[in-house]
């Protein structure tokens, strides 16, 4: 498709694109404007990090040994984290801060603040006290968030210990006050030595077990508690191009040094020598292909790219690893002290009953004593770990939350309405001028009908030529379709020619009573025969009575002489329909209609008849087949539905001469003829007097005035 295609399609549709436009930019400035006001919170939050004057006594995290613009990048994530978020709004349903805290959480953003390791957090709400107390809740839900990463599972084993250190304790008390209450039933006992020994080392086992089981719940509640953290950092990314060398290609530097010895060979030898000698040449080849292959060949090459990992989730998996691994080791150990244990059992039950009993009593006092000293031990590294992991890495607030008006730029989002909405309405008559299937210019009309296009008429309001009120371009039309006419005097059978059409309403009557204007206006005596007689229109548009005409002559009650009715045209002569009979096939197969045709082409040059529908009567198939000269009317601007080709199929079944088609309501845009013809004509429309005949949607249109002075002369004339 050309350029001037595309165009001719967008001025066809322009007030869709118009009005299309300012529906979009008006819908676009309603919604900016009588949207409620939005506020905008937002609150900072910083990062305190490992210091160098920091002293610590276990490692600091994996993570904060890494760059800290990535750290801040993942922390950006951490706040729009699903668990943040889902924490966050739990809070604000729970305080009755927000009715729909996923609505306000929708609009969350968290942004770094240039080179500095501050994190901006902001929310929009349509009220400014929800908006701030939104900001914080996120701010201190983060905060937590953080802080339970940070530790990886130290809160837990702490919690963990604390509730076994009171259990630990009581069972000591417990087991003092049976040996106290033993001793004074029993009397002072005293354990054999080698009793004392196989109590010493199965408490030493007692205390073994109780650390490995210790260690056991401690790394099992570290393992579930970073199982849920991972899934929450699943789409972090897991690597990232931490740096990239590029290096100067070696070849391409070899290259420029034999360019420079060939060229310095070169300039030595042309000292002695001339361009033509042999040896010249083959060196001023040799530099040519040196240096074409230097042009070919890269300047710099990648030399490598070094890849890093994402900390945080690094820091997660080695954690979760190792508190796996040592949640397995102590199971194992667990295992293995219990069975030393119970292959202990049977030498401790072997003693007397009152050594058994004391035996067994000092073994849980001692066992006991050694839980309770080693849960004191790891509550004390449990407190130190969780101190230090708040100490050395966690989230500070630097300003508490600020509500704001949230800047719905306005005039931007008008601006891109403005620039957007005629693309929009561009691609959519584009795309309707793609569905269109209607037939509207001369070609597909051609291609419908298979016949040429004798003329192509306008659009117009006022389309008779009879009363003058026509478009200029109307006029020039039919004066083409005549002209056709006569240049195809030849293969005219006969002097009749019957006007016909498929469908009904396409301008049909009009044609034919145009045509008949003009061709009597050009010189040629023409008679109108209105032979429509279903729905007779010639009478109507020459403004004559209908009282006799064709009905009466093919019924044998009126002579062909005596039905001649003059009109306002010179040599045009006008037979009416006359009253409508009840079966017009009947009179049009009688012999009074072949001899009506007969005598009626003897009496002028031209005779032109009019016909109704053809697809819904037989009238006009069988004035056809009696006239034999066929011209088509179309109208531009319908859809094909099969009927024109089974009307046309239905004429050559009875040899009907199909001179040609006339392309009726055509729009403007759709006809390069009257394109130029109305650029041709703006000068004499510039003084508005033929502006009255011509449709709304079509400027430059003439008065009735000069029309009818147009007309007149062109009657005088002929």
């Amino acid at each position: 498709m050309e350029l001037w295609q595309y165009y001719r399609i967008l001025r066809k549709r322009k007030w869709l694109i118009v009005v299309g436009t300012l529906v979009c930019v008006g819908i676009v400035a309603g919604a900016l404007y009588l949207t409620p006001q939005k506020w905008e919170a937002y609150t900072t939050v910083m990062e305190k990090s490992l210091g160098d004057e920091e002293v610590t006594i276990f490692a600091p995290a994996y993570y904060l040994q890494f760059d800290p613009k990535m750290r801040l990048a993942n922390l950006t994530q951490l706040v729009k984290s699903q668990t943040v978020l889902q924490r966050t709004a739990e809070t604000l349903w729970r305080l009755q801060i927000s009715s729909d805290p996923e609505r306000i959480l929708s609009t969350l953003n968290a942004r770094p603040l240039g080179a500095t390791n501050i994190l901006m957090i902001m929310v929009q709400s349509g009220s400014k006290e929800e908006a701030k107390a939104t900001a914080d809740v996120v701010a201190v839900e983060f905060m937590r968030f953080y802080n339970e990463l940070n530790s990886g599972g130290a809160a837990r084993s702490k919690q963990f210990i604390e509730n076994e250190v009171p259990k630990a304790e009581k069972r000591l008390n417990d087991v003092r006050e049976a040996i106290r209450e033993f001793k004074e039933e029993s009397g002072a006992v005293m354990l054999p030595r080698q009793t004392d020994a196989l109590i010493q080392r199965m408490a030493q086992l007692q205390t073994s077990l109780t650390q490995y089981e210790m260690q056991a719940q401690q790394a099992r509640a570290a393992v579930e508690s970073l199982d849920a953290k991972l899934q929450d950092l699943l789409h972090f990314p897991e690597t990232r191009t931490a740096s990239t060398i590029i290096a100067s290609n070696p070849f391409h530097q070899s290259l420029q040094t034999e360019l420079a010895r060939q060229e310095i060979e070169l300039h030595k030898m042309l000292k002695d020598r001339t361009l033509e000698h042999p040896g010249v040449k083959a060196l001023r080849e040799q530099i040519a292909q040196t240096r074409a292959k230097l042009e070919e060949a890269e300047t710099t090459i990648l030399n490598s790219t070094t890849e890093t990992t994402n900390p945080i989730r690094d820091s997660l998996v080695q954690t979760y690893v190792s508190s796996h691994v040592a949640y397995l080791s102590a199971d194992a150990g667990r295992a293995a002290a219990r069975e030393v244990i119970a292959s202990l059992q049977p030498e401790l039950q072997s003693l007397p009953a009152q050594e058994m009993r004391l035996a067994q009593l000092s073994l849980d006092e001692q066992a006991t004593t050694n839980t309770y000293t080693l849960l004191l031990q790891k509550l004390d590294e449990a407190t130190i770990k969780e101190q230090e992991a708040e100490n050395l890495s966690s989230i500070q607030i630097v300003d508490p939350a600020q509500a704001r008006p949230a800047n719905p730029r306005k005039t931007l989002k008008v601006m891109l309405a403005l620039l957007l909405a005629p693309m929009l309405c561009a691609g959519i008559a584009f795309l309707l001028n793609y569905l269109d299937n209607t037939v509207k210019t001369p070609a597909e009309a051609e291609e419908l009908l298979k016949l040429p296009v004798f003329a192509i008429v306008p659009i117009a309001r006022a389309h008779s030529l009879v009363d003058g009120k026509h478009l200029p371009a109307i006029g020039t039309s039919y004066q083409m379709l005549s002209t056709n006419l006569w240049i195809g005097n030849s293969e005219v059978q006969g002097r009749t020619v019957l006007v016909a059409s498929a469908e009904p309403d396409v301008g049909r009557s009009t044609t034919a009573a145009n045509l008949a204007v003009t061709l009597a206006r050009d010189g040629a005596k023409v008679i109108l025969v209105d032979s429509d007689l279903r729905q007779p229109a010639q009478h109507a548009i020459f403004g004559v009575e209908n009282d006799k005409g064709l009905s009466n002559i093919l019924a044998g009650q009126l002579a062909l002489k005596d039905a001649l009715k003059p009109t306002s045209v010179t040599d045009l002569l006008l037979i009416p329909s006359g009253p409508l009979p009840a079966n017009p096939v009947r009179l049009f197969r009688s012999p009074e209609m072949t001899k009506f045709v007969s005598e009626v082409n003897d009496l002028a040059d031209f005779v032109v008849f009019d016909s109704p529908a053809g697809i819904t009567f037989a009238d006009t198939i069988l004035l056809a087949a009696m006239v034999k000269n066929v011209l088509i009317v179309h109208a531009a601007g319908t859809v094909p539905r099969g009927a024109e080709v089974e009307f046309r199929t239905r004429l050559e079944q009875v040899q009907a001469n199909l001179l040609g088609a006339v392309l009726n309501m055509v729009r403007p845009e759709d006809s390069h003829g009257y394109y130029h013809f109305r650029s041709a004509y703006d000068e004499l429309m510039q003084d508005g007097k033929y502006r009255a005949a011509l449709a709304p949607h079509i400027p430059g249109a003439v008065s009735e005035e000069a029309s009818q002075e147009g007309d007149k002369a062109g009657t005088t004339e002929s």
